[in-house]
């Protein structure tokens, strides 16, 4: 250990690790960054989340369950996301671990450099670098901000689902009826049968009713129905 402290071993370690949270840094970063973009267009996204987000929304609605609380829906899946084998909050935390690795190693051979009567100037030198790394790490978590972005994500996601495909779903399937009504009467109509219309006497057809039949689902979306099926029915 004495010779660890006295070749700058310990300094030289506080600086990898610093190294290591900037590079994870950047890594999470970066892919929130591309997954923000995914969103912008979740209804053509290609991203492995976001399409399966969606086609788990529309499964849940297909199956006449719904989606009571989209907020928790998204969180449930952002947080389950995982990047090489760890989820992404645990990505996140790393920084945290490296501030703390950092904090304990600098104090650590700094006080030991003391006990071991060394020179002031390694003392010094121990404590500078965790104090100088502390720094490095903090700086790092401020900009890269990361937390902000998952936040972002988390509200971009929630807002289409919520304001687009829950209303859209909603009007297919739990209302199919009155959306045929709607779109007959001021779609497929001429301005003269309209004003004809306006004579309630006439007895007006009713719109056919969206049944199983009328469902069809590729390969991709029975499997995924399944899936929707197996998790909340058990």
């Amino acid at each position: 250990m004495t010779e660890w402290i006295q070749k700058q071993y310990v300094v030289a370690g506080i600086a990898a690790v610093c190294l290591v949270s900037m590079l994870v840094k950047c890594l999470i970063r970066h892919k929130y960054r591309a997954m923000l973009r995914e969103v912008q267009d979740m209804g053509h996204s290609k991203h492995k989340l976001v399409k399966s987000m969606v086609m788990k929304f529309d499964a849940c609605y297909k199956l006449k369950m719904g989606v009571p609380n989209v907020s928790l829906f998204v969180k449930k899946y952002l947080w389950h996301y995982r990047m090489m084998g760890l989820y992404m909050k645990t990505w996140e935390n790393i920084n945290g671990f490296c501030l703390v690795i950092v904090m304990a190693g600098s104090m650590a051979s700094g006080i030991f450099a003391m006990m071991q009567g060394m020179s002031a100037a390694i003392v010094f030198s121990q404590l500078l670098a965790g104090v100088f790394a502390t720094g490095v790490l903090l700086l790092i978590e401020y900009i890269a901000n990361t937390s902000n972005l998952f936040d972002m994500l988390q509200v971009d996601i929630t807002d289409y689902l919520e304001n687009i495909c829950k209303p859209r779903l909603e009007n297919e399937l739990f209302h199919a009826e009155h959306l045929s009504e709607y779109q007959r009467e001021y779609f497929d109509e001429t301005p003269e049968q309209k004003v004809v219309d306006l004579d309630f006497s006439k007895k007006k057809t009713e719109p056919k009713k969206l049944t199983s039949e009328d469902l069809t689902f590729t390969k991709e979306e029975e499997s995924v129905i399944r899936e929707v099926i197996q998790e909340y029915l058990g």
